[in-house]
């Protein structure tokens, strides 16, 4: 069977859609979900564990099981609504940038930065966690956090709780914050400490 470069740009768009919407759900469920004041649900008292302790995710078992809930049904309805298959490549694009996602938020938290992307990422993540917590909600881009106004802009260094910091800010034979990252972090000793060193300025 012959795939025409139609049917194939067809799916190639269905497959971007899905990627660009998950980014979309990324900050909506972040802080309209998560970070709910008025609906309180497990998914915020999870996420406030999280918070409480960074380290603390829910494993791997539970989220893929969701996703692929999620993805099987997403499949079966646009088969249903459109009759053809190639609508799946939506669901799937869907799912491959969750996956991405919850892989990053996790490489964030246990691994040091690589490249200037994993750098300005985990910037941006510790400003939401230690600073600005109902704001900057993307985790992969501050696209929507740009749109839709909740993206405030960190100042290096950003203070870090010392109980609350990634292990990898650490130089293993002393203990202390590694010189690789004194120019991006402080560590101080309370959660109150690095809020109040916290002052919305554009990055550098």
């Amino acid at each position: 069977m012959t795939i025409s470069v139609a049917e194939v740009a067809i799916v190639v768009a269905y497959f971007a859609a899905g990627v660009l919407t998950w980014t979309f759900l990324e900050w909506l469920l972040h802080g309209r979900v998560f970070h709910s004041r008025q609906l309180r649900n497990p998914f915020a008292v999870e996420h406030a564990r999280h918070h409480a302790d960074p380290l603390r995710m829910v494993g791997w078992p539970r989220k893929l099981l969701a996703l692929a809930f999620v993805v099987g049904t997403l499949v079966v309805l646009l088969r249903l609504s459109f009759g053809r298959y190639d609508a799946a490549a939506f669901p799937l694009g869907l799912g491959l940038a969750y996956i991405a996602y919850e892989s990053l938020h996790r490489i964030i938290h246990l691994r040091p930065p690589r490249t200037a992307y994993g750098r300005w990422i985990r910037l941006s993540h510790v400003q939401h966690h230690f600073h600005t917590p109902r704001r900057n909600f993307g985790v992969t881009t501050t696209l929507w956090d740009h749109l839709f106004g909740t993206y405030v802009p960190f100042r290096t260094p950003l203070a870090v709780p010392e109980r609350l910091a990634m292990p990898w800010l650490f130089d293993p034979e002393t203990g202390k914050l590694d010189e690789a990252y004194a120019e991006d972090y402080v560590i101080v000793r309370r959660v109150r400490d690095a809020r109040n060193s916290a002052e919305p300025a554009v990055p550098r």
